[in-house]
C-alpha cells in the first residue's frame, strides 16, 4: 500500500545574535518562531517574508529555519 503524505503545521524560526558572552566570547542567540506557515508557500516566498521581518529588528540575523511537519499514512 502506498504511503500518503499529508502536510501539517509548519513553523518559521528566526535566530538573532543579540550579544556576546563576555566569558567565552561566543555569540548569544535568541529565536523567534512563527506558526501556521502555509504549506503551499514556496521556499522563496517564505525567505522573502523572513528577510522583511529581519529588517524590522535591531539585531543581526544568524539563521532562518523552516520546520515542516507531515503526517504519513496509508
Amino acid at each position: 500500500m502506498p504511503v500518503l503524505e499529508i502536510p501539517k503545521d509548519s513553523r518559521l524560526y528566526l535566530y538573532y545574535v543579540v550579544g556576546t558572552d563576555p566569558e567565552t566570547a561566543k555569540p548569544i542567540i535568541k529565536s523567534q518562531s512563527y506558526s501556521a506557515v502555509k504549506h503551499d508557500a514556496t521556499a522563496q516566498d517564505i525567505f522573502d517574508v523572513a528577510q522583511q521581518m529581519v529588517s524590522l529588528q535591531k539585531y543581526s540575523l544568524d539563521e532562518i529555519r523552516l520546520v515542516e511537519y507531515t503526517e504519513l499514512t496509508s
